[in-house]
């Protein structure tokens, strides 16, 4: 239709192509599944650097879709093709020695041999490079999901990145998140501790995999769903989302994991305590979780 409007912000939404959709075009495949979307306005979004497959990028519309692979369209400050830095108001915090940005769902953290522009550690360096007028690389530390927000360090120094990554493989950072879940964890607190078999993709509790231990606290409760607060002990690939869904409460939106799409993946990394990289002193970074997820639950705490 001429008077569609294709400028109108689109909700964020991620979905697994199914068997049947196998060799459809993303554009059709969009305008299927979204449901606000129509195929016009899935190309305006493609061509706008706004959709992503199975992590990466694609700005082809007649791409054609395996079954199983992860799709997602968002609407945020790292999607638009106007908006090639960071914005400052993501800046959690900033020193000689390192910075922590409060990183979007839907955001790839690092460079892959796939996906090169566009990732948080890209846009990063940019917005550093425009306020210092030279180039300031960042070297990652450590890493978080495409469709997990929250917070994200990278260092400014190699001797700040080798200190950052000794104190994460000593378990010297307590890393905090927060997640919504399918039901109501019984008991409301505890300890999972389940061995996860990695592979390129996905994970899985497995006995032949290495030792992971999370710890969980249920915070609030609503009409099925809850809110915890969960700490990893360990760092395996997906950990927090394996053990949520091997005990029968998948994040909410984890497709991948067994839960149906919700839009967005509701994990967040709300918090991060850690001894700074030059002279050990403690720092304490936080990030707030996105405010709609409070307001899920304000009937509960009225």
């Amino acid at each position: 239709m001429s008077g569609e409007n294709t400028t109108q912000p689109v909700r964020s939404s991620s979905f697994v192509a199914r068997a049947e959709d196998a060799g459809k075009r993303l554009d059709v495949l969009l305008a299927e599944r979204v449901p606000e979307l129509s195929r016009r306005r899935a190309r305006v979004l493609i061509a706008g650097g706004s959709v992503y497959v199975d992590g990466g990028r694609v700005l082809v519309h007649s791409r054609r879709i395996a079954a199983g692979a992860e799709v997602a369209c968002h609407d945020n400050p790292f999607a638009s093709t106007h908006r090639e830095a960071l914005d400052p108001a993501l800046v959690l915090h900033e020193d000689a020695a390192l910075i922590a940005v409060d990183k979007p769902a839907g955001i790839p953290a690092h460079p892959t041999l796939a996906r090169r522009q566009g990732t948080a550690l890209q846009l990063s360096e940019e917005w550093l490079r425009r306020r210092a007028g030279e180039k300031v690389p960042l070297l990652p530390v450590h890493r978080l999901d495409a469709g997990t927000s929250g917070i994200l360090l990278f260092a400014k120094t190699a001797r700040a990145a080798r200190a950052l990554s000794q104190n994460f493989a000593r378990r010297r950072v307590r890393k905090t998140y927060v997640a919504l879940v399918h039901g109501i964890p019984n008991p409301a607190e505890g300890e999972i501790r389940a061995p996860i078999l990695e592979s390129a993709y996905r994970s899985s509790v497995a006995a032949e995999g290495r030792e992971a231990i999370t710890r969980y606290r249920t915070v609030r409760t609503f009409e099925g769903t809850s809110l915890l607060e969960v700490e990893p002990l360990t760092g395996r690939m997906h950990q927090i989302r394996v053990h949520l869904a091997s005990i029968g409460h998948p994040v909410i939106g984890d497709t991948r994991y067994g839960s149906p799409d919700s839009g967005r993946l509701h994990l967040h990394a709300a918090r991060l305590e850690l001894p700074h990289p030059d002279g050990g002193a403690p720092l304490v970074i936080e990030s707030p979780p996105p405010a709609e997820w409070s307001a899920r639950f304000a009937k509960d705490s009225a």
